[in-house]
């Protein structure tokens, strides 16, 4: 577990009295709370009169789902505790967005932490890490019996790729091929005209010319430039199963004792929103639990919002923060 000390944070406080403070959980992104979005939406957060601190967890920055990175959010929610204790609050609840949702939910269910957590917010998270990886790549998803194809966001291929390079048997240079990619993440994400068809492939095809041709292939393949990304994933479907077998949140949920808050927006393109329902499954029936399926975000934030809908939108979610932050763990009904 890397200390505290070790981990950059930004901390973030509204004028007024404090209620309460939030630990949060980042998704991937190199720029970690660094990144504009998920700074602005801390200043949302901190404006339900919460002190939210947001560490830069540092496999999340490195763009890779590990299990290591629930000893990183533990070490940062002893911090968060300090200043709770400190200031006389509540204990904290933590807040995870997108893929943050694994190593929160992991930490709120551990012996050592799960009568310490004050409540438990997932927005934008997932239940099943193999069909989240299948719809980040493809689009693809099955919801109540039926399949569906969804818009998506072409941008996280080469994250996904970063994830499939060492469970598929293609020859190459990992490490030149990772670095590539990653210099493609670098280059494209936030910024949402490259989602159109052919905008990004200027950017892979000048990164790809410094590459040798075998790597050069498999690079242009992970950007999803090349034909066959989809049927190398479903090859090693097992093999990520086996490999990501510690992203399973159903155990960790059935352990959770603190107020569980579910969020998802519906046009999200990185985690279907039917996640969200899987999620709440996973908790026993009569846990205190609410779940919120909103318009508001769409993930990359991409589409556009009804500015109606987003102040109704925003009041509730803004309210489910303020509630969480003053109530006791168990203090609310289930709903």
């Amino acid at each position: 577990m890397r200390a505290m000390s070790a981990m950059r944070a930004m901390s973030y406080r509204a004028p007024g009295p404090l209620r309460g403070v939030y630990l949060l959980a980042p998704g991937l992104h190199f720029l970690g709370p660094d990144d504009p979005r998920l700074d602005r939406f801390c200043r949302i957060l901190a404006s339900s009169g919460a002190l939210v601190l947001a560490p830069f967890l540092p496999d999340h920055v490195a763009l890779r789902v590990t299990p290591h990175t629930t000893d990183d959010l533990a070490a940062a929610f002893d911090e968060a505790e300090a200043i709770a204790r400190a200031e006389r609050l509540p204990r904290p609840a933590v807040f995870s967005i997108s893929f943050g949702s694994q190593p929160a939910i992991a930490l709120a269910g551990r012996d050592s932490h799960r009568d310490r957590v004050g409540a438990l917010v997932l927005f934008g998270g997932f239940a099943e890490f193999a069909e989240t990886v299948r719809f980040c790549l493809t689009g693809r998803a099955e919801h109540a019996g039926e399949r569906l194809q969804m818009s998506h966001d072409p941008l996280n291929a080469p994250v996904v790729w970063l994830h499939l390079l060492d469970l598929v048997d293609v020859r190459c240079d990992r490490a030149a091929v990772e670095r590539a990619l990653r210099v493609m993440v670098e280059r494209t994400w936030g910024r949402a005209e490259l989602k159109a068809k052919g905008a990004r492939d200027p950017i892979a095809h000048a990164i790809a010319a410094g590459l040798s041709p075998e790597d050069r292939e498999v690079f242009l393949l992970g950007c999803g430039l090349r034909e066959g990304a989809p049927a190398w994933l479903e090859r090693a479907r097992e093999r990520l199963e086996a490999a990501y077998a510690f992203t399973d949140p159903r155990p960790h949920l059935a352990r959770v004792r603190a107020p569980v808050a579910i969020l998802h927006g519906r046009d999200d393109d990185v985690i279907p929103w039917f996640e969200a329902h899987k999620l709440r499954a996973a908790l026993p029936p009569s846990h205190p639990a609410r779940t919120l399926l909103t318009g508001m975000y769409g993930h990359t934030g991409a589409a556009a919002i009804d500015p109606r809908a987003l102040g109704r939108e925003l009041a509730s979610m803004i309210e489910i923060a303020r509630t969480l932050v003053q109530a006791p763990a168990g203090g609310w009904t289930n709903g």
